[in-house]
């Protein structure tokens, strides 16, 4: 009878959103998949931080860092929705990357390869932006289903809900890592300029770092280099795209 209960609600809420005004039927789902992102997001941290080790910056690099990021934050539209945070792990490749509910990792490689706080303050942001988009709910949302996620987010009661957690936190580390699609890029691009600009820094120090990736991303010593490049689109395209804001 409980399932049956459940199964009904699980549709009505279905056919609920999909009838329901496009914005009022995003609100809806936004909000009711808040608690089901923050769990996502702190199982997938877990796992991200068994396979990689968190490093403690020197006090002064830390403290830098951390007020870059905070700068950052408090232009996001969810600053107050959320509890973003940063961690910077041990890893000579030049990337970061964002998991649900803000939780951003930062690799040591490309903490020493930018050259200014405005160049890292452009990477910060354009991660932060994905969570702003809610990129990573979004995919997972296509990837699982919408009557999945939705189970999910209701049967707070089934025994397997951990193991259904943690195998779609699994997606959404892949998601993190190995890139979202060119338009959920172009628009965490767009976004992600719009809050170093308005925390005081110029696009053009974002501008400066894909430049001189671009550049060397064919020399010898590419290997860690191109491991940004084989994650997102191409770079002239994307140059040319924050060049035009």
């Amino acid at each position: 009878m409980k399932h049956r209960l459940f199964s009904l609600i699980l549709i009505a809420l279905i056919v609920f959103t999909v009838s329901a005004p496009n914005i009022f039927a995003g609100n809806f789902l936004d909000s009711l998949s808040l608690g089901l992102e923050n769990e996502i997001g702190h199982i997938s941290y877990q796992q991200i931080i068994k396979q990689k080790e968190v490093v403690q910056l020197p006090k002064d690099q830390e403290t830098r860092v951390n007020q870059i990021f905070s700068q950052l934050v408090k232009n996001s539209h969810r600053h107050k929705e959320i509890d973003y945070s940063l961690a910077v792990v041990k890893d000579d490749t030049v990337n970061a990357f964002a998991l649900p509910a803000g939780y951003i990792f930062l690799h040591t490689g490309l903490l020493a390869y930018a050259q200014s706080d405005g160049e890292l303050a452009g990477v910060l942001a354009h991660e932060i932006a994905h969570v702003d988009r809610r990129h990573s709910m979004k995919t997972i949302s296509r990837t699982i289903g919408m009557s999945a996620l939705l189970e999910l987010i209701l049967n707070r009661s089934s025994k397997k809900r951990k193991e259904d957690i943690s195998k779609v936190g699994l997606v959404a580390i892949n998601l993190a890592q190995l890139g979202y699609s060119r338009e959920a890029e172009y628009e965490a691009d767009s976004y992600g300029v719009k809050f170093m600009q308005a925390a005081g820094y110029s696009k053009d120090e974002i501008l400066n770092f894909w430049r001189r990736l671009e550049g060397q991303s064919g020399g010898g010593d590419s290997h860690a280099i191109l491991q940004l490049f084989s994650t997102h689109p191409p770079t002239s395209e994307r140059i040319k795209r924050i060049e035009a804001m």
